[in-house]
């Protein structure tokens, strides 16, 4: 869960200041199962925050009378976060200019929405893929409609714009809405954006604009490939429809997809287009593959016409991943085929499934049935006081598996160790100290329950888990977790007669805390011992200072802020390889700006776009480090404040966009004014395909003054 990371800021919590409540009048129907009684207390209260916890999931119809607060925590907030089940949103009689940015994003509940008169504006992303939304009416007095407003809103066919004096409606803005008669949008971002004829991230290596007249697309007629690139010259396919719309091949131009060992790295490619059509090559077909991603980015922005160009291209580092938590809050097995879709656009190779935590676990384990029958079901959490409900299946995360092996992307599943599994414990008392039962932990934090390293069957459980999963993920890695074990949860261990007794063999003279980490290590070894020697899988793990020793070989992750450079010596001197992920740069569920979502949080430092593209791999180190030690790059999403799956996009993208870039271009290669004009396009397209992302960084709204964007220190 990583709380400590975000705890540089997290006093500030406390100094909050909210703007004057709503009155709000709220009214429920509930389930049978729920008494009268229970909600019989709804009435009229001043804001949505003063209505009890436990009554906001239950709501199904809400109105609202006084002054709207969109700030931190305020109205919006609540109703999109707190009141998942709210169907008949009524503001008819409440005050507001604004419906803000993101207002209602992923809001699966809402069917019907009254806006109040004085409404001029419709934030971007304000309705966004708000699926269940069936009817909204806008008031004369609605001027504008920003970027993405009702994207996604299939069930939307009762849209009465009659009244409205429309001045700006946004790019997207009724993307995917069946009504008919939809208002055209004023602005043009997708023309706009489209002037970056080599939009391309990341950026490519080498790219030269080759004499020579250009490729007509329409005239490609077939497409060359050998039997080991069938999933690649499918994926051509896909590519020639989507973008330039060619749906049958007719003319004498060919894509040439080839296998040559000449070219340098596994994952490298070249790619040359000219009048006689495109060829792409590759030692692997991964490496066609990652052609083929960009030759997509080039139809983007060329789908008719595409100038002849060479691309000789290899990424800077070895695995480029993002994490996903679907702990705190359960992803959808089909979103996460979703994200695997788009990860694979700029070039990412890893996936990491955060699979337990405290709050819940998530994966079958059919020799531990109790595991996803008694904790599967995150408990209400925090404020959201209702649960999040679901797990995988084996055969669900090996369908995913083959699903991503198309897309050049493994699959690394995460199970944490000896802390943050309390959803175990809970279905399983005797992996802790004293075996006793404990409840799945309902807030975000750190819990002193941890598995026993002194006890048989804490081995036997994991022994039997990894055994099980190897079956499953093909992938040579697995993740132990190993974060915040310690200060103070260690001292679970310190008064125990059976850990005490461990020490005692293993030679530990101490009998306070201060040596509790080589119980720790003594853990890990054991589990790395099988995994290594059984199932020839490579462990991973959270660096913590308590790792004082780290056997070679493994792969440790630097997460803490600050901490970075103790963890690249501490991986140097151990000869172990070192994935960088630091809350500085690589936290992508903290704000990407000062008031972005997450609006309510522990106090979490902004991570901006900038900062994100700011990151070097090599963190000051010299080659040496870069060539034998550096593994990687990850972005992490952490799910506590992220409860819809449209959140987890939002809180990933743009800022997955340069962390890509971050780990396959050169640091040569790299310029964060080129990269905020070429963002403008890929951001448009992923608009327009469904994809929400934060605009909250200079250069989004620059484009519609002059077409550039600028940074002025964002």
């Amino acid at each position: 869960m990583h709380l400590f990371s975000r705890c540089t800021a997290a006093f500030l919590c406390c100094l909050s200041v909210f703007s004057a409540p709503a009155q709000t009048t709220a009214t429920s129907v509930v389930p049978s199962s729920v008494s009268a009684e229970k909600i019989s207390n709804a009435g009229t209260v001043a804001n949505v925050h003063m209505l009890p916890a436990q009554q906001k999931p239950l709501l199904r119809t809400l109105v609202l009378t006084g002054t709207l607060s969109s700030e931190r925590n305020g109205d919006f907030r609540q109703i999109r976060d707190l009141c998942p089940n709210v169907e008949v949103l009524d503001l008819s009689a409440a005050t507001c200019t604004e419906i803000p940015d993101n207002a209602f994003l992923g809001h699966r509940g809402l069917r019907k929405v009254v806006l109040p008169n004085g409404v001029k504006r419709i934030g971007r992303q304000a309705f966004f893929n708000c699926k269940n939304l069936e009817e909204i009416t806008l008031p004369s007095s609605v001027e504008s409609i920003e970027d993405g407003a009702f994207n996604g809103c299939s069930a939307l066919r009762k849209l009465d714009l009659s009244r409205a004096t429309l001045r700006n409606v946004g790019f997207a803005a009724f993307e995917g809405v069946p009504t008919a008669n939809l208002p055209q949008a004023t602005f043009d971002l997708w023309t706009k954006a489209a002037t970056e004829k080599y939009s391309l991230i990341p950026y490519p290596a080498q790219l030269e604009v080759q004499q020579g007249k250009a490729l007509d697309v329409s005239r490609i007629g077939k497409i060359e490939s050998v039997p080991a690139l069938a999933n690649e010259a499918g994926y051509a396919r896909r590519i020639l429809r989507e973008r330039a719309g060619l749906n049958v091949l007719r003319g004498g131009a060919k894509v040439q997809l080839l296998l040559d060992a000449t070219v340098q790295n596994t994952e490298g490619y070249e790619l040359v287009v000219n009048k006689k059509g495109i060829v792409i090559k590759g030692s692997t077909p991964a490496g066609v593959f990652y052609g083929l991603t960009t030759l997509e980015q080039l139809l983007t922005a060329q789908p008719k016409t595409l100038e002849a160009v060479k691309i000789v291209d290899a990424p800077r580092t070895r695995v480029r991943e993002l994490m996903v938590d679907p702990v705190r809050t359960f992803i959808p097995f089909a979103e996460l085929k979703r994200m695997v879709v788009e990860m694979a656009r700029y070039k990412y190779n890893a996936i990491h499934l955060h699979l337990v935590d405290d709050q819940a676990w998530r994966i079958e384990i059919k020799k531990y049935p109790r595991l996803v029958a008694e904790s599967s079901q995150r408990p209400a959490m925090d404020d959201m006081q209702y649960t999040s409900p679901g797990f995988y299946t084996q055969d669900e995360m090996r369908e995913l598996v083959a699903f991503a092996a198309k897309h050049h992307i493994m699959v690394i599943p995460e199970i944490e160790m000896p802390g943050h599994e309390v959803a175990a414990i809970h279905a399983y008392p005797q992996l802790t100290v004293g075996k006793k039962k404990v409840d799945v932990r309902t807030t975000s934090g750190v819990s002193n329950n941890l598995l026993n390293p002194a006890s048989e069957f804490t081995y036997q459980f994991l022994f039997d888990v990894f055994d099980e999963l190897a079956t499953v993920f093909p992938a040579p890695y697995v993740h132990l977790g190993g974060d915040e074990a310690g200060n103070p949860p260690l001292d679970d261990w310190t008064t125990d007669s059976a850990c005490i007794a461990l020490k005692e063999k293993l030679g530990i003279s101490t009998r306070d805390r201060s040596e509790n980490w080589k119980l720790q290590k003594y853990l890990f070894d054991r589990v790395i011992a099988h995994l290594r020697d059984k199932l020839g899988k490579t462990p991973m793990f959270w660096y913590e200072t308590d790792f004082k020793e780290i056997q070679p070989g493994c792969v440790t992750f630097a997460w803490r802020h600050g901490l970075t450079k103790t963890a690249i010596d501490a991986a140097r001197a151990n000869k172990a390889k070192i994935m960088l992920c630091p809350g500085e740069h690589c936290y992508l569920d903290y704000p990407m700006d000062k008031g972005d979502l997450p609006e309510v949080n522990w106090g979490m430092p902004v991570t901006s776009l900038k900062r994100v593209y700011e990151l070097d791999p090599r963190w000051g180190q010299d080659e040496a480090f870069e060539r034998d030690f550096l593994f990687g790059v990850t972005g992490t999403l952490w799910s506590e404040c992220m409860p819809q799956p449209e959140r987890v996009y939002y809180q990933a993208f743009p800022r997955a966009l340069a962390l890509a870039e971050v780990a396959w271009t050169p640091q040569s290669r790299r310029n964060y004014d080129q990269f905020l004009r070429r963002l403008q396009l890929v951001q448009a397209d992923q608009l327009r395909r469904g994809y929400p992302s934060s605009s909250r960084f200079v250069g989004y709204d620059q484009l519609r003054t002059d077409g550039s964007a600028t940074t002025n220190g964002k």
